[in-house]
C-alpha cells in the first residue's frame, strides 16, 4: 500500500526488491525541469497565479548503512513528477479569499457619505430669505418724502362733452391709478358718438369724477337766466337722479358772467372750471404757472387753454415741471375726445395720452406731484339738489320768441341758433328791411356739394324753444324770399333735454317777392317736450327769412303741460328719429344720411338736387358775438 502512494506520489521509483535503492542527486546537479509549463489556473477561481508549492512527498526510505556511488535515475518517468503541480489544484482553495469581496461592502461606508446631510448646513441658504431686507429697498420710498418737503402740484386731467372715446381714457388712465374728471352734457348720454349712461357708471365706479356741463351745452351768456338755472340745475339734478355725486361743472365754450357764475353756485356746484388762464406755449404769458390752492375764487377756477393737435407730449410734461419749477400749485388739463387714427382737431391720440399717463405715474412716485379729481382738489361737501325754473306749457297762441327777429343779442337775433350744416359754404347776414319790420335773416350759399343753411330757435329747455303737448299737431309757417326752393327742417326735444332731427316738411317753390310758407305737421310722439324748426336753403342761392310762427292745430287740452326734464333716460318713440348732439366747442361735419321722402315741388318751380335731411343739432352754431 505504501509503495502505491509513493508511486503516485511520483517520488519513488518502482524497483524490484532485490534491486539496491539510487543514489540521490547531489545538489549541484537538479533535475532536469519539465519542458511543459505549468497549467494555467483555474480563471473560475479568481486565484493567484504564481507556481504552485512543491509537494514534499513522502520522507524518503530508510538510507542504506552502506553509502554506494549514487547512480542517477535516468528514468525518463520521474519527469511526470511536475505532474505534480496538478496537486496545486487544491490551491484553489485560496479561491475562498474571494471571499474577502466581501470587504467591498465597506462600500457600505458610502453611507458616511451621508456626511452630505452636513450640506444640510447649505440649509443657511435659507438665510437668504435675509434677502427679504430687499423689502428695506423700500428705502427708495423715502425718496418721495425728500420731495415732499417742496411745493405740492396738483394735476386734474379733465374731458368735456361725454364723447364715446372717452370711455378708452378711462381705460387708459385706470391702468395707472390716475383719476380723471369728465364733465358730461345730461341731455345727450346715450346718444349716437357720446358715451352711454353704462359707461358713465363704470367711469364713475373706477374712481373717476362725474361733472356737470349743461343739459344741452349751450353758451350760457346767450340765453335768458331761467334759461341759465335751468341748464345748470337741472343738469345737476339730472346727473344726481342717476346715482352720481356731482361736485364740480364746466362752462361750456369757455363763457361766463357773473350772474351765470352765481347760477353755478346757487345750483349747488363746488366750483366751475374756465379756460385758457394758465401761462402755455399756446397762450397767456402773462398768467400765472398754476391755479391756487385752494383757488381764489371756486366759480371760476383757471385752467389751461383745451388741448388740440398742435399740442405735444413735450408740451404736456413741460407745463407739469414749470409750475413744480415755480412753486407748484393747480394744472387743470382739458381734453375732448381719445383716438387711436384720423384723429380730430380736439382729440388726443391714445398713444401720447398712455405716455403722458406713465410719465405722471413715475412722476408721482418720484416727485411731489400727484393727479386728483377736481372735486378732490377742490374739496366740500356734495350740497343738496336745487330745481331749475319749470318748462313753459305749450300754448294755443304763437309760442316763437322773437318771431319777427328784431330783437338783439350779440349782434343777432335773440333765441336764434345760425345752423349750418354739411359740405357747403352757407354765410349768414342780416338784411333790411323785413317782412314786417326793420330785420330779416339771410342765408346764401355759393358752394354746394351736401347739406343745407338755415336758422332755428336756441335748443334749449324751454326759455326760446316752444313747448309742446302729446298727441297735438301743429302748424307751422315763416314768410320767405328764395332763388331755390325751401323746406321746413324740424326738431323735437326728449324729456332727458337732449335734441332729435324728426321730419321735414314738403318743399315751397322759390320766390321773388315775400311768400308766406305754411305746413301743418303730424302728431307728436309721446316722450317729447319742445320743437325747433326754420326754413332751410340746399342748393347755390340766396334765402331770406322773416315773421315766423307756430301755433297748436287743436286747442290743447287743460291737463297737457310739458313734461318737466326726466331723471332716466327715455326711450325714442320713434325709430326713424336721428338723434342729434348740442353744439360742442368746435363745429364738425355730420356724416351723410338719406334725404327723407318729399313731396314734389310745386308746379313752376326748378327742381334742385335732392334735399339732405336737417342736421343733427351739433351741426347748429351758437348765435356769433359782437
Amino acid at each position: 500500500m505504501a509503495l502505491l502512494i509513493s508511486f503516485v506520489a511520483g517520488n519513488h521509483v518502482i524497483r524490484h526488491p532485490s534491486t539496491p535503492p539510487a543514489a540521490q542527486p547531489t545538489a549541484s546537479a537538479p533535475a532536469d525541469p519539465d519542458p511543459s509549463p505549468p497549467a494555467d489556473p483555474d480563471p473560475g477561481t479568481g486565484g493567484s497565479t504564481d507556481p504552485a508549492p512543491t509537494d514534499p512527498g513522502d520522507p524518503p526510505a530508510n538510507p542504506p548503512t552502506t553509502p554506494t556511488t549514487p547512480v542517477v535515475d535516468t528514468t525518463p518517468t520521474t519527469p511526470s513528477t511536475p505532474t505534480t503541480p496538478s496537486t496545486p489544484t487544491t490551491p484553489t482553495t485560496p479561491s475562498t479569499p474571494t471571499t474577502p469581496t466581501t470587504p467591498t461592502e465597506p462600500t457600505a461606508p458610502t453611507t458616511p457619505t451621508e456626511p452630505t446631510t452636513p450640506t444640510g448646513p447649505t440649509e443657511p441658504t435659507t438665510p437668504t430669505t435675509p434677502t427679504e431686507p430687499t423689502t428695506p429697498t423700500e428705502p427708495t420710498g423715502p425718496t418721495p418724502p425728500v420731495v415732499k418737503t417742496g411745493p405740492l402740484t396738483y394735476v386734474s386731467l379733465t374731458f368735456d362733452d361725454g364723447n364715446a372715446g372717452q370711455a378708452l381714457a378711462g381705460s387708459i388712465l385706470g391702468a395707472h391709478g390716475l383719476p380723471a374728471t369728465f364733465y358730461v352734457n345730461s341731455g345727450t348720454i346715450g346718444t349716437p358718438g357720446k358715451l352711454t349712461l353704462d359707461q358713465l357708471h363704470a367711469l364713475a365706479a373706477a374712481g373717476n369724477e362725474i361733472g356737470g356741463h349743461t343739459v344741452t351745452h349751450v353758451d350760457l351768456t346767450t340765453v335768458p337766466q331761467d334759461e341759465v338755472l335751468r341748464q345748470v340745475c337741472d343738469d345737476r339734478v339730472q346727473l344726481s337722479n342717476w346715482g352720481f355725486s356731482v361736485r364740480s361743472f364746466a362752462y361750456p365754450f369757455a363763457e361766463v358772467s357773473d350772474p351765470v357764475a352765481q347760477a353755478v353756485t346757487d345750483c349747488g356746484y363746488n366750483s366751475g372750471r374756465l379756460l385758457g388762464d394758465i401761462r402755455s406755449r399756446f397762450g397767456c404769458a402773462d398768467c400765472d404757472w398754476a391755479e391756487n390752492v385752494p383757488p381764489a375764487r371756486p366759480a371760476i377756477t383757471q385752467a389751461l387753454d383745451q388741448f388740440d393737435t398742435d399740442w405735444t407730449l413735450a408740451d404736456l410734461e413741460g407745463i407739469v415741471t414749470a409750475a413744480e419749477q415755480h412753486g407748484g400749485g393747480w394744472l387743470q388739463f382739458t381734453f375732448h375726445d381719445v383716438c387711436t387714427s384720423s384723429c380730430e382737431s380736439l382729440a388726443i391720440g391714445s398713444d401720447m395720452l398712455e405716455a403722458f399717463a406713465n410719465w405722471l405715474d413715475e412722476r408721482g412716485d418720484t416727485r411731489n406731484t400727484v393727479v386728483r379729481t377736481v372735486g378732490d382738489v377742490v374739496g366740500g361737501a356734495v350740497e343738496p339738489l336745487v330745481n331749475g325754473p319749470a318748462v313753459p306749457p305749450p300754448t294755443d297762441e304763437n309760442t316763437v320768441v322773437n318771431p319777427d327777429l328784431e330783437t338783439m343779442q350779440n349782434g343777432f337775433p335773440a333765441c336764434w341758433y345760425r345752423a349750418p350744416w354739411g359740405d357747403n359754404d352757407a354765410t349768414f347776414s342780416l338784411v333790411s328791411p323785413g317782412h314786417s319790420g326793420s330785420v330779416a335773416s339771410q342765408v346764401t350759399i355759393t358752394s354746394y356739394t351736401s347739406g343745407e343753411g338755415k336758422i332755428i330757435p336756441t335748443l334749449d329747455l324751454g326759455s326760446c324753444a316752444p313747448s309742446v303737448a302729446t298727441g297735438h299737431s301743429y302748424v307751422l309757417s315763416g314768410w320767405y324770399t328764395s332763388t331755390s326752393v325751401t323746406q321746413f327742417a324740424v326738431y323735437l326735444r326728449t324729456t332727458t333735454g337732449s335734441w332729435i332731427y324728426w321730419t321735414s316738411s314738403p318743399w315751397f317753390a322759390a320766390a321773388s317777392e315775400w311768400t308766406q310758407a305754411v305746413w301743418q305737421t303730424d302728431a307728436i310722439p309721446p316722450g317729447y317736450t319742445g320743437i325747433s324748426f326754420g326754413l332751410n336753403i340746399f342748393a347755390p342761392g340766396t334765402l331770406v327769412t322773416d315773421d315766423y310762427s307756430m301755433v297748436d292745430a287743436a286747442p290743447p287740452v287743460a291737463e297737457s303741460v310739458a313734461e318737466p326734464l326726466a331723471a332716466p333716460a327715455a326711450e325714442t318713440p320713434v325709430t326713424e328719429l336721428v338723434p342729434a348732439d348740442p353744439p360742442a366747442e368746435s363745429v364738425e361735419e355730420a356724416p351723410a344720411a338719406e334725404a327723407p321722402a318729399e313731396a314734389a315741388p310745386p308746379a313752376g318751380s326748378t327742381t334742385p338736387p335732392a334735399a339732405d335731411p336737417a342736421p343733427p343739432a351739433e351741426e347748429a352754431a351758437p348765435p356769433a358775438e359782437s
